[in-house]
Parts: structure tokens; C-alpha cells; sequence
């Protein structure tokens, strides 16, 4: 048994003004590739001949440049056998878009099937938050899902579609996924599986797994922020050889999903951003968190917008960390300068043409690299003292997704009032400490008010942009 590994993955937010690139990524290829996924020794327990390509990733960023996805897409097709393979296995997001192409999944799909024909079985590994299309049921025979927001079980997911795809190879058959949308498209940040009604969705998945010969069953958020006919919820069930049994199933499940429209609420406090920094600073538990919902960097924003920095410096609050706002100038800018030098610039504002910028003034506390949403060194970071507020300026975007991020750069969450934080809902190892985390409703290109998107593309009638019509599960 001969099998294709491979990866090239980044979640797309089209409400960014800056393109992604091929600079964005981290890209590892044949043997040293191996390292950052988590199927080789499932497949060498198999027995099977592992083919590396390579691992591309970034992370999530504005829709991608046409010519750096085909030079990826190129790259990683240039590693795969016309022949003599027997099963292909990439993991993927799901929600890439791809400047003039769209979907990137798609793209790259149609790629692969013009050099390996339609004989060889794909597997995907996928994220739940992926947009999923039509013609990707066409051009492969396997879709696994996470099955966790906040994301625990992506490892559990690339082995799922591996234990699929060698099913496949042994029973010599190539299913074909069907699929079901919901016309809802809810903010991530409220479609939650430990939560109501989402948690009962995926149990009714995982009932209708049972049926005999249904392989998987897949419940997708989408990805909201990407202005696409392909946005949103959508259902995805595979059978061995019984297509009718596989649709029905998915058709279930966005029936769910669809009835349930109007259950999806924040599982946190959410109120205005000056709201949220007050009920954040009469807080006397520590840690207490506030995110700033709409910059949101795990959902593709920028980062750059310093809107709750400043209300903070109108407020008069002191004792507070903002971690953390990207603005490479600002880096820059302490580049000669020594740790525990005073420093003076405007930080915020140097991506998004809509994010407010403001004045600091104060201590040059820290100088170095940060840690990446992954473990990745994500380049280079300051921290500044400035008006009693602890500031984390970045050069890249980043995501502070945990607390040995901050740990790493000299600081303890737990000596502040309370950490202001790019994020919509709280990632596991911050929501185990936390004592409270608010989500603040700012402005942005990750808001959460889905009437503000301006969106152009997407498929009509959605809720809650529309109500009072009759659902095509289609």
C-alpha cells in the first residue's frame, strides 16, 4: 500500500484588506514534513509506503494570491506519482480562498485529479469551520471534521480520515460524500459543541454514524467572514456505496441545524467594548479576559486595530495588559532602542485603513521573538510600558491562544486587572484559567454583527439576513 501525504492550509477572511502571499507560510517538505502531521505511524502500522509532499501552513489571513497558491499547489503536486499509488491524504482548513479561483480546496482538487486520475481514493482532513462546495464532493471520496470549537481534537481528525482512507483502499470502493447546507450562517463564536444546540447536532451525527456501512458524518460551521456562494453551514455524510442513505443523513442534520437558527447564543458575557472594559475593571478575580471580537487573528483579522487600547487610555484604567496589536513600524521602531529605554510612537492602524491608532508613551519592557499560535516562533515582539498599561506590539500577525505565550515574553496574566486579547471565544488552555472572559461586540473584519459584513456573494436567502422562507437543503 502506497500512500500520499500532504498539507497546505490557511483560513481565508475576505473582509481583510491585505492579501495573503507565499511569505505567510511555513512550508516543510518530503521526510522533515512528517514531523508536523500525526498519521505516519498509523500508516507505517498499516505496513504502507509513505509518500511526503509537504506541509504548508499560515495562519489565517486575507484571501490568497493567485499566483503564490499555484506555486504552493504546484510544489506539492510536483512531489505526487502519476502512478503506482494507492490513497492520497492531505489535511487541509477548508475555508482557503483563493484570489479569481475561490474556493482553494477546490482548486487544488481539480489539480491533483488531472495528474492522478479518478481511480485513486482521496482523503481529507478537514477544520470545522471549513466552506465547503459542491464540486469537492466530486473530486473526493473521503471528508473527515473536527468535531470540537474550541478545536481539540485535530490530531483525532487527520487519523480519522486515515483510518477512512485505508477502509477504502481494502474494500476496493470509492464513495462519494453528499452534502447538505442549512442557510444559516452564525458567528463562530456561538456555534460551540460543548453548548446547546450545536452539542446535540454532532450527537445526532455521531448517532447516525451507526447506520451500517455509513463511514463518517461531518457537521461544518463554515467560515463566515469570506464573502463566497460556498459560506456557511454545511453537512457532509459519506456511505460506502449507498448515496441515497449518505444524502439523507446530511439532509437531517441541516434540518437540525436550520430549526435550531435561532438558539445559537454567546456561551460568555458579550456586550458594547466600553461595557465590557467596565465590567472587566470592577472584576476582583483574576484572570479576567476581554476580546476584542471584531480583530480577531484566529478568525483572519489583522490585529492592528488599538479601538480598546485607546478607550482604555480615555478611561484612565491602569494595570491592564492588551496582548496583543500587530504593527511591524512599531517593532521597528524599537529596533535600536535597549530594553528599559524609553520609547514614543503611535502603535495601531498600519494594515487596516478602518483601525484606530493611538499614542503611547512609556518603557521599553521587552525585546525578542514570541511564540506562534502552533509553537512556532512568530518573529519578532516588544512590549511596552505606557500610562500604567502593559502593551504587546508584534510584527506579525499573532494569536494569544494560551499562557505560556505571555509567560514567554516576561509577563504573568495573573497581575493584571485584566488581559485584553484578539480572540472571539476563548481557546482551551485560556479558558482553563480563566476566571471570566467578556466578549467585546468592536468593529472589524471578524465582527460578530453578520449584518455589518457587507457581504456581496453569498447565497440567498440565509438567516439572519433573510427569515420567513422555506430551506432547500441542497
Amino acid at each position: 500500500m502506497r500512500i500520499v501525504v500532504g498539507s497546505f492550509q490557511q483560513e481565508s477572511n475576505t473582509l481583510v484588506s491585505r492579501k495573503s502571499g507565499r511569505e505567510d507560510f511555513d512550508i516543510f517538505r518530503g521526510e522533515e514534513m512528517l514531523s508536523h502531521i500525526s498519521v505516519t505511524d498509523y500508516f507505517a502500522s498499516m505496513e504502507a509506503e509513505i509518500v511526503p509532499t509537504l506541509y504548508a501552513h499560515a495562519v489565517p489571513g486575507g484571501c490568497l494570491r493567485e499566483t503564490d497558491f499555484l506555486a504552493i499547489a504546484r510544489d506539492l503536486i510536483s512531489c505526487i506519482p502519476s502512478q503506482g499509488i494507492d490513497g492520497i491524504w492531505l489535511y487541509l482548513h477548508g475555508a482557503l480562498e483563493v484570489e479569481n479561483l475561490g474556493s482553494g480546496e477546490l482548486a487544488l482538487m481539480r489539480m491533483i485529479r488531472r495528474k492522478v486520475g479518478d481511480d485513486v481514493p482521496i482523503a481529507l482532513a478537514l477544520d470545522f469551520h471549513a466552506n465547503n462546495t459542491a464540486g469537492l464532493m466530486k473530486l473526493v471520496n473521503v471528508i473527515a471534521g473536527y468535531r470540537t470549537v474550541p478545536h481539540r481534537d485535530m490530531e483525532e481528525t487527520e487519523l480519522r480520515a486515515a483510518k477512512l482512507l485505508v477502509r477504502c483502499i481494502e474494500g476496493h470502493f470509492l464513495p462519494e460524500p453528499q452534502m447538505a447546507r442549512a442557510n444559516v450562517v452564525a458567528p463562530g463564536d456561538c456555534v460551540l459543541t460543548d453548548e446547546p444546540p450545536l452539542k446535540e447536532i454532532i450527537a445526532e451525527a455521531a448517532a447516525l454514524e451507526k447506520t451500517p456501512g455509513m463511514l463518517v458524518c461531518n457537521v461544518f460551521n463554515g467560515q463566515p467572514w469570506v464573502d463566497s456562494p460556498n459560506m456557511g453551514p454545511s453537512m457532509v455524510c459519506i456511505h460506502e456505496r449507498d448515496k441515497a442513505a449518505a444524502k439523507a443523513a446530511a439532509e437531517r442534520l441541516a434540518k437540525m441545524f436550520f430549526e435550531a437558527r435561532h438558539e445559537f447564543k454567546f456561551s460568555v458575557d458579550a456586550c458594547e467594548p466600553g461595557e465590557a472594559l467596565n465590567k472587566a475593571w470592577a472584576e476582583n478575580r483574576r484572570p479576567i479576559f476581554v476580546t476584542d471580537s471584531g480583530d480577531n487573528t484566529t478568525a483572519g483579522s489583522s490585529g492592528d486595530n488599538a479601538f480598546l487600547l485607546k478607550l482604555a487610555q480615555e478611561k484612565g484604567m491602569r494595570g491592564i495588559l492588551i496582548g496583543g496589536i500587530t504593527d511591524s513600524p512599531a517593532v521597528v521602531q524599537c529596533s535600536n532602542i535597549r530594553q528599559g529605554q524609553s520609547v514614543e510612537f503611535d502603535v495601531g492602524g498600519s494594515i487596516e485603513p478602518s483601525s484606530t491608532k493611538t499614542h503611547i508613551r512609556g518603557e521599553l519592557l521587552y525585546k525578542g521573538d514570541v511564540e506562534g499560535w502552533y509553537g512556532e516562533n512568530a518573529g519578532p515582539c516588544v512590549v511596552v510600558r505606557s500610562g500604567g498599561i502593559d502593551i504587546v506590539i508584534t510584527a506579525r500577525s499573532c494569536a494569544f491562544t494560551k499562557p505560556r505565550i505571555f509567560e514567554g515574553l516576561g509577563l504573568d496574566i495573573m497581575t493584571y486587572r485584566f488581559v485584553v486579547i484578539k480572540l472571539g471565544y476563548l481557546y482551551p488552555d485560556l479558558a482553563a484559567v480563566a476566571a471570566r472572559a467578556i466578549l467585546a461586540f468592536t468593529t472589524g473584519s471578524s465582527t460578530e454583527r453578520l449584518q455589518d459584513m457587507g457581504m456581496k456573494r453569498i447565497r440567498r436567502p440565509m438567516f439572519p439576513l433573510d427569515d420567513n422562507f422555506t430551506p432547500v437543503f441542497d
